[in-house]
């Protein structure tokens, strides 16, 4: 049913704009944030031709950055076919000591809670420090330093991530068989990468991570005999991004391609696991169509119960919304309809104790979606598999500082129904 309502709204209105050359950019309200960081953002420089659909892309990319409450974009003319350009920001706090409170894999059961401190735009030029840790469900404790901009017109970024997390077992398989257990992660990473252009970014990782296991027989639970796996991990990809902004775009798309291999120094182990991942997001009719289609496969002789994917957990089916399913191999996807019923806006808070806290963002939308995809083992035959599958109804509330609460309904193919509460209404 909800394909025939897609296709009943399927109407694009398609017109044409007078473009203007323009002659100057002026940044405005950027205390902190060196200018360049704004620029770089921009679908537009001096002397491009441009019409004003390129102002409210531009302006969604800059806003996308999660530096700013609000950004203006706007053009005057100056004389001729030629306008100055002004880009207004107004700065978000970019330093605090901040609590953490939320639940794991989109499952209020699953409480943790503790403190952090970050700094979202260090020196102006959006680098980033992060110290954080967490206690109750699966307790970690995390340093992270991102640099998104090296050597200037190099355009070259890195991160340097050390971790450390004791993750309940996820596997329904082996908790039937010998019952609950934990796992400890401890891992280091370096990534570097190069972006061109404004869309394309190229990445390599190299890491060490350790994992060792609770519980009696360790020998299902890790490739080593001892309990405990230490191994290299080499990694890299490519990333093709055009949306507006990361979180809840309303146009553009991306194509995300990784793989991670993982050799093991305390045997004879290797495995290889990566994939493809595609989101598209254009306005049709009246609302918005938006998609997300992804595919992650395991290569290895033996392939780590701690590396299988889930449906269940971060990654959902509404239909099967609490339903595990366990595999070596996931494929899914989504396709939804996005109806604007009350249109994001921004509010002034006058009596914010800081004025970086002043700018809210608030809408509504009626989506209409569905949902597909399963899991399976190397060993099973994909093209014998029964694909899952819900769709229904829900609403997103679009919240300030990028929150999404997403409440609906959806119905599954063998058609039981469920209510779902959901803070995932985006796919980030």
């Amino acid at each position: 049913m909800w394909v025939l309502i897609f296709w009943v709204l399927v109407i694009n209105f398609l017109s044409a704009q007078e473009k203007f050359t323009v002659k100057k950019i002026v940044f405005i309200g950027n205390e902190k944030t060196k200018k360049e960081v704004i620029a770089r953002e921009l679908s537009f420089g001096v002397g491009s031709q441009i019409d004003t659909s390129d102002l409210a892309y531009s302006e969604n990319r800059v806003y996308g950055t999660g530096l700013f409450n609000r950004v203006k974009i706007w053009a005057e003319r100056d004389s001729g076919d030629s306008s100055i350009v002004y880009v207004w920001v107004n700065e978000r706090w970019y330093i605090w000591p901040f609590p953490i409170l939320g639940w794991k894999d989109r499952d209020l059961k699953k409480m943790f809670y503790g403190a952090g401190l970050i700094h979202t735009n260090f020196r102006g030029r959006n680098e980033k420090l992060i110290f954080s840790f967490a206690l109750g469900y699966d307790p970690w404790i995390e340093a992270e330093y991102l640099n998104p901009w090296v050597l200037g017109s190099k355009n070259l970024f890195y991160s340097v991530e050390v971790f450390y997390q004791r993750v309940k077992n996820r596997s329904k398989i082996l908790e039937e068989e010998f019952g609950s257990f934990y796992e400890r992660h401890l891992s280091f990473a370096l990534t570097f990468g190069k972006r061109y252009g404004l869309y394309k970014r190229f990445w390599g990782s190299i890491g060490f991570k350790e994992i060792s296991t609770t519980g009696e027989v360790p020998y299902m639970k890790t490739l080593s005999p001892s309990g405990r796996d230490q191994m290299f991990v080499f990694g890299g990809g490519f990333r093709y991004d055009t949306r507006d902004i990361p979180i809840y775009p309303s146009r553009g798309f991306l194509v995300s391609v990784g793989y991670k291999f993982n050799r093991l120094v305390n045997c004879d182990c290797f495995f290889l696991q990566g994939g493809l991942e595609f989101q598209g997001f254009k306005k049709i009719g009246i609302g918005l169509i938006a998609s997300r289609f992804f595919i992650l496969n395991s290569f290895g002789r033996e392939i780590p119960v701690y590396s299988h994917f889930y449906f269940g957990y971060n990654e959902r089916i509404r239909g099967y919304f609490n339903d595990v399913f366990e595999g070596e191999n996931i494929f899914g996807g989504t396709v939804e309809y996005r109806i604007p019923f009350v249109k994001q806006k921004f509010f002034k808070w006058n009596k914010a104790p800081l004025e970086e806290f002043s700018i809210l963002r608030f809408g509504v939308d009626l989506v209409l979606f569905g949902d597909f995809g399963n899991t399976w083992f190397n060993r099973e035959k994909v093209l014998k598999l029964r694909y899952l599958s819900g769709c229904g109804v829900g609403i997103n509330f679009i919240l300030p500082y990028d929150l999404i609460l997403s409440v609906g309904f959806a119905r599954n193919d063998t058609g039981r129904g469920q209510f779902f509460i959901d803070f995932k209404g985006g796919f980030e």
